[in-house]
């Protein structure tokens, strides 16, 4: 990072860098060994020339940095609670047949990507210590699209035999395919799919020695046929084709990192007066002077401080780029949930369905629509529900945790899976106390009202009729509940669940596949017209984490319960990160003790009512609740000291309670604590 500055003519080092890939891009270069993005070739010139470009580019800043203020003004950076899938098309362009890469290939491009942008890359622990709290789990997947645009089957790839030798890229040209020829079948290309719904990337033999280039977000809208990703098949996953030193599929990561609106690291700074001047736009990237190429050893030094040459946005060879930062997972999401919020309702990443119109809201991630929903781990973790302290959620898709005693604005994503029009339906909206003993329709319909107001009805609306494969966003206002109602749930007294209904009859069952029943879990998971949301963030306290839970039987009659501790992540575990505690209340503790203190993975802490939770699936058996009853139970996580010095990111934490004697899940939450700066 470094400050931003003027535009100034190019210096003796940036007329050789333009006389360089000028040859490059000609086909006089030699042989490849030090990494060229196209990504930036021309954009000064352009800023100059195009007054359009200019306005787009200072639109999209702005709206990128009121969107990181505003979160980081309320504390919501890194508190996504969900991953967002990219559904990705590869066209494969080729002249000959060692270009015609392979479907194996391909995928180990997608599985680079997924470990790059997860913070899964194996040689992630080659990050220097001083850089270590920067790397990011960006939590951004890409997934080869399952429905092509006209709402086929597909495996996500295009084949295209093509007489074009090798494919040049001229950002300057007055047309598209003299721009981009590989993007058009008119220049011997293949024309990109939609792309608000698809990530397009081109693989093809790019002429000289350009390995990558992407297009700029803020081409979207007028540019919309242009707008993805050519990567050279010699640079392209990590098998097959691909070529030292650029053979480990980190030319894609770092082009789809320009699509999601990086920057190189150093600035592009290289043509000013000042190497130190320019700016990538991110905060914890150090301020770089120089690009990196080969593979330098830590530390190296341009502007003061140390730089971070192994980052995917900088030069360096495959094998020595390694991590992505907070700030720039920030600004990927900025770019996300504005310019690029459509790609964030793209259902080409699910197969195309039996049904030819079905009206449906994900549970999770990885729900297809499909009843009952077999492949979410949790039914109350959906991300087509959000909530947003002002009306901004349709542009902005982040939630917001609810203010309490004041109007606030909930969002609804409804789809249609199916490939015909979808007639209108009906959403029904409704809110409840949180608690991982929910139970259907009481307490959501209002019948509860001790020792306050349990739950309501919101509202409801139409969807109107929702084209094939396409998607509405519904507005709700609600006037959330005064916090001071609930002081006596302690540190939970502010957390809300919501639920939404689709409602496609007016008589019972009202549209629904499986008819409903009290088990919320079980009426979820069954039918894709109900998704439920159950999210709740810690607070600081005393150095640790902190965030309550309710655990209530809404039934009419007593039951006892299993509580049961998980870590929320498939690829982390909080317990290798420090200490959990579950807290019980007085209730809770009594009728634990009075069940004969059962459990597994547990062990007493320092006061009678605090349990230390020691694995994920440890669980307190035999809590008996009577009729109507609920119960709170603290969480507190106290990272190790080591954590708490050199990592930032999230630990996500799941409590879930299965009545024992039907031995039936009832009822989960999700809590999200964050650690480091």
């Amino acid at each position: 990072m470094s400050t931003i500055t003027n535009l100034h003519s190019p210096g003796i080092y940036g007329l050789m860098l333009i006389i360089f890939v000028v040859l490059s891009l000609s086909g006089c270069a030699p042989a490849v060994t030090e990494r060229i993005c196209g990504t930036m070739i021309g954009y000064e010139e352009r800023l100059n020339i195009d007054p359009e470009f200019a306005r787009s580019e200072e639109r999209l800043e702005q709206e990128i940095r009121a969107y990181i203020e505003n979160m980081r003004r309320l504390e919501l950076m890194e508190f996504r609670s969900g991953k967002v899938i990219i559904p990705v098309v590869v066209h494969v362009v080729y002249n000959t047949s060692s270009q015609n890469i392979s479907d194996a290939q391909i995928q180990s491009q997608i599985d680079i990507l997924n470990e790059d942008f997860r913070r899964l890359n194996a040689d992630i622990t080659n990050v220097p210590t001083e850089f270590t709290s920067a790397v990011s789990d960006a939590r951004i997947e890409f997934k080869l699209a399952e429905r092509d645009p006209n709402c086929n089957p597909t495996n996500g790839i295009t084949r295209t035999n093509t007489t074009v030798s090798s494919f040049d890229y001229n950002p300057l040209a007055t047309t598209a395919t003299g721009r981009n020829p590989v993007k058009f079948t008119t220049s011997g290309g293949i024309d990109g799919w939609p792309s608000d719904q698809y990530l397009n990337i081109w693989v093809c033999n790019l002429s000289g020695s350009l390995l990558g280039y992407a297009s700029f977000p803020s081409d979207l809208a007028t540019r919309p046929a242009e707008d993805g990703v050519v990567v050279d098949y010699q640079s392209f996953g990590n098998m097959g084709t691909s070529t030292a030193p650029f053979h480990l599929g980190r030319t894609a990561t770092h082009e789809i990192g320009h699509w999601l609106n990086l920057r190189h690291i150093w600035g592009d700074d290289q043509n000013l007066p000042d190497v130190c001047s320019g700016t990538d736009f991110v905060d914890d990237t150090p301020n770089q002077g120089i690009m990196y190429t080969g593979c330098p050893t830590h530390p190296q030094n341009s502007c003061g401080s140390n730089d971070m040459f192994m980052n995917y946005m900088d030069y360096v060879n495959d094998n020595c780029m390694i991590m992505l930062t907070n700030g720039q997972s920030d600004r990927m999401d900025a770019v996300l949930y504005t310019t690029r919020s459509s790609i964030v309702s793209s259902q080409g990443d699910v197969p195309p369905p039996v049904v030819t119109a079905d009206l449906y809201s994900r549970d999770m991630d990885d729900d297809m629509g499909d009843e009952p929903n077999t492949v979410s781990a949790y039914m109350y973790r959906t991300d087509d529900i959000w909530v947003r302290h002002t009306n901004d959620g349709i542009t902005n898709q982040e939630h917001q945790n609810p203010r309490g005693n004041e109007m606030n604005h909930v969002y609804v994503r409804v789809r249609n899976r199916g490939c015909a029009v979808a007639p209108s339906g009906d959403v029904n909206l409704y809110w409840a106390k949180a608690s991982s003993g929910l139970s259907w329709p009481a307490p959501w319909d209002g019948s509860v009202t001790s020792p306050a107001l349990m739950g309501n009805f919101i509202g409801a609306q139409a969807t109107g009729s929702v084209a094939g494969s396409d998607y509405t966003i519904l507005e709700f206002t609600w006037d959330v509940p005064n916090p001071a109602d609930y002081s006596g749930f302690g540190a939970d007294r502010t957390h809300f669940c919501l639920l939404s209904r689709i409602e496609t009859s007016p008589t019972a069952p009202f549209g629904m596949t499986f008819p409903e029943g009290s088990n919320l879990g079980q009426n979820v998971r069954n039918n894709n017209k109900i998704v439920w949301k159950n999210v709740t963030v810690s607070e600081p306290a005393n150095g640790a984490k902190f965030a309550s839970g309710l655990i209530s039987n809404y039934t009419e009659r007593a039951n006892s319960y299993r509580i049961i501790f998980e870590d929320g992540e498939e690829n982390i575990s909080i317990f290798d990160h420090g200490r959990v505690t579950a807290i019980l209340d007085d209730l809770i503790l009594e009728t634990w003790i009075q069940g004969g203190m059962e459990g597994d993975g547990i062990a007493q802490g320092e006061h009678d009512n605090e349990i230390v939770i020691q694995k994920s699936g440890a669980y307190l058996d035999n809590i008996r609740l009577a009729a109507n009853q609920s119960g709170v139970l603290d969480v507190e996580f106290e990272p190790h000291q080591q954590v708490r010095r050199t990592q930032y990111g999230r630990y996500i934490f799941r409590l879930e309670v299965v009545q024992e004697l039907a031995d039936q899940f009832v009822g989960g939450q999700s809590f999200t604590f964050r650690v480091g700066n």
